[in-house]
């Protein structure tokens, strides 16, 4: 069984957006024999204070915002951290992601240096009027694969291409529905070998205090050969 974890970056109950991610997660909580809990989260459901740049989360690995009663960072880090597949959803603005959705990327920023993610599945879903969604994609697919995630599926829903939508969200349900089978494992990328021997590099000249330090040494990730191997460490058999 795996668990799956959504953000859907709209404040738009009625878009678009929404209606497509549900109708993925529905076929697939319908018809997946091996899907765990659905956790799905938006702006409408929690909160998050948008980043201060103090760059605590860097150096002591946790933020000053979750200490606020009315901010939902620990809890939407809990989930992710419980999910064995991550779908990240956004519209597109500007060519860019929604300001909720990158709300979502600072607050967790510090992930991509050690590697929070890995081990899990990225899918990643957008929206577009009639252009930018490849721009949106690329960069969460950045962002994510920075952050550990192996992307097995992306999916844009295009207006232009209204027809094709049903098609799209069915092919992206049957692909997580597969994501989830026990027999399924991630493959890491090139990229994410190349950034994980650098940044090793990089640590182990880190004060021994900072936070990333102690988490690279204390999660075993100083011992790994490889990324494949941090993979398969994270990977549940």
């Amino acid at each position: 069984m795996k668990n799956i974890f959504v953000y859907i970056g709209s404040r738009n109950k009625d878009s678009r957006l929404f209606r497509y991610t549900y109708q993925i997660i529905d076929f697939v909580r319908n018809n997946g024999n091996a899907v765990g809990n659905i956790d799905i989260y938006s702006p409408l459901n929690c909160n998050l204070h948008p980043s201060t740049g103090c760059k605590n989360c860097f150096q002591k690995g946790f933020c000053p915002n979750e200490e606020s009663p009315n901010d939902d960072g620990e809890l939407i880090k809990t989930k992710i951290e419980q999910a064995d597949i991550v779908i990240l959803a956004s519209p597109v603005y500007s060519h860019n992601v929604s300001s909720d959705m990158k709300v979502l990327i600072d607050r967790l920023s510090y992930w991509a240096h050690i590697f929070k993610l890995a081990g899990k599945s990225g899918v990643i879903v957008t929206t577009a009027e009639s252009n930018g969604a490849q721009f949106v994609a690329d960069y969460l697919t950045k962002i994510m694969t920075y952050m550990g995630a192996s992307i097995e599926h992306i999916v844009n829903f295009v207006n232009s291409e209204q027809d094709l939508a049903e098609m799209y969200a069915e092919e992206a349900a049957h692909k997580i529905i597969e994501i989830c089978d026990d027999s399924y494992h991630v493959t890491p990328t090139s990229q994410q070998e190349l950034t994980f021997q650098t940044l090793k590099l990089i640590l182990l000249d880190y004060p021994r205090d900072h936070f990333e330090y102690r988490y690279w040494k204390d999660h075993g990730l100083f011992d790994c050969q490889s990324y494949e191997e941090l993979v398969n460490k994270y990977v549940k058999v």
